[in-house]
């Protein structure tokens, strides 16, 4: 009996999804829930802009329906709130983190089609660069938080220094890896730290995104005084100088 894979993705993507062999998620649901099955032996694979509650869904619905043969995948675990800053977990882009050797790690991009960042519109086949360029943003927190400050007693502040990102080639709503390597690290006084890191988005073997960024992280109580007075000093300005243009002295 000939095997027929069938890819599921998130129902924004649905210019993608007009492609063979791939489903939006509200499709696959009705298949697995009215076991609308041909009869080709139907592997589902699970793509991008899934929420986990909507993965948890169809594995349940292929549970109630006996198929869960049919899935090649389990519900989904995402990086929370500690580690990627998001108050909602729609927010989150990434799987939990792995660590694979002392300076390098691997994290799975897991986007939910109703993040901020994909709010408004998707566009063609592609996930949008932006979109790419934050789940790195994301990974960074999210190294961060996991291997270097957890056993710090303080909450952290995190503060880019620069952050670039190249684009290489198109990344679709499939599987995608992200490849971290802290190029430099250094521990500084009251527990701060500073990284240097590059950062590949990689998908089917193929790199299509580099990020680099050089960051820092501080005690958080230390440095929101000190944007406190900084923001002070920036009120005083604008009210001090009517009529100034922002130019650069």
């Amino acid at each position: 009996m000939t095997t027929e894979n069938m890819i599921i993705v998130g129902d924004k993507f649905e210019c993608f999804a007009e492609n063979e062999g791939v489903l939006t998620a509200s499709e696959a649901l009705h298949i697995l829930k009215h076991q609308l099955l041909s009869d080709k032996k139907i592997r589902f694979k699970l793509g991008q802009g899934l929420s986990e509650a909507q993965v948890s869904q169809l594995v349940k619905t292929a549970q109630d329906a006996g198929l869960s043969n049919l899935l090649e995948f389990n519900e989904t675990v995402k990086s929370g709130r500690n580690y990627v800053h998001k108050h909602q977990q729609r927010n989150s882009m990434l799987g939990l983190p792995r660590r694979i050797c002392e300076k390098k790690f691997e994290l799975d991009v897991m986007l939910d089609d109703a993040c901020d960042e994909m709010g408004d519109h998707v566009t063609g086949h592609h996930v949008q660069g932006m979109v790419i360029t934050e789940a790195a943003r994301q990974a960074f927190l999210t190294i961060t938080e996991a291997f270097f400050l957890k056993d710090n007693d303080f909450s952290s502040y995190f503060v880019i220094n620069t952050l670039n990102s190249q684009y290489t080639s198109f990344m679709f709503p499939v599987p995608a890896t992200i490849e971290y390597e802290i190029v430099e690290h250094k521990e500084k006084k009251a527990g701060a730290h500073s990284f240097d890191v590059v950062m590949n988005v990689v998908q089917n073997g193929v790199i299509c995104s580099v990020v680099t960024t050089s960051f820092s992280t501080y005690n958080a109580e230390w440095l929101e005084k000190k944007e406190a007075a900084m923001a002070c000093d920036a009120i005083k300005y604008v009210l001090n100088n009517e009529g100034e243009q922002n130019v650069a002295a």
